[in-house]
């Protein structure tokens, strides 16, 4: 509020002297402040790889990487749902993520073969651990490991699609970013139909 009196009074003056004001250099630095501020948030080039769909950041490939390995995994665990729990909600849950994932997984692998690139074709070795220990499970131990081991899943994804559905520059990625977000979003919403989320597993939101 300071700075916006100073110049309303110093404008008047500018023209003629300077000697009054002290500076006229406070007008010029809060014009270009926002220009330096969105200069300093561009990241480096290094970081971007150029396609013919515009430009491609870490955190693009990231995702389509992600989509990719939990395609993977919550196809096998959500199969192995279908056949194990007893929860009708569970079996609800394990059938949409299978039918949503399939389409989503199709749609990844579309999107890096435009933009040339491979995607893994195994789940990353932290979900491994996961599925070797439900391998193992039946009845509630598996329902309650199943329904909480998507949901922080899902919960993790959301905030990457989110971060890359705002901030791409990818036209192949948007799309593929705005399908992951409807799925997630749906899945995150059936599996707490279950009961069996644990809400007390789920990280404390972080208002930084």
């Amino acid at each position: 509020m300071r700075a916006r009196t100073f110049l309303g009074v110093c404008g008047a003056v500018a023209v003629l002297t300077t000697a009054g004001c002290g500076s006229t250099q406070l007008g010029v630095t809060a014009a270009t402040a926002p220009q330096q501020q969105q200069q300093q948030q561009q990241p480096p080039a290094a970081q971007l790889t150029d396609t013919k769909y515009g430009p491609l950041s870490a955190a693009d490939m990231k995702l389509m990487n992600l989509v990719q390995e939990t395609s993977i995994r919550e196809i096998e665990l959500s199969q192995w749902a279908l056949q194990r729990s007893t929860n009708q909600q569970v079996r609800a849950s394990a059938q949409m993520i299978v039918t949503q994932h399939v389409e989503l997984q199709k749609e990844d692998l579309a999107a890096a073969a435009k933009l040339g690139l491979t995607l893994p074709d195994r789940p990353a070795p932290d979900m491994q651990v996961g599925i070797d220990r439900m391998q193992q499970e039946n009845g509630k131990t598996f329902d309650v490991d199943y329904t909480n081991t998507l949901r922080q899943a899902h919960g993790e994804a959301f905030i990457l699609i989110a971060q890359v559905r705002a901030d791409t520059r990818n036209s192949v990625v948007r799309p593929l970013a705005d399908s992951a977000n409807n799925f997630i979003k749906m899945h995150m919403q059936v599996l707490e139909t279950t009961g069996e989320v644990d809400w007390g597993q789920l990280p404390v939101p972080d208002a930084s």
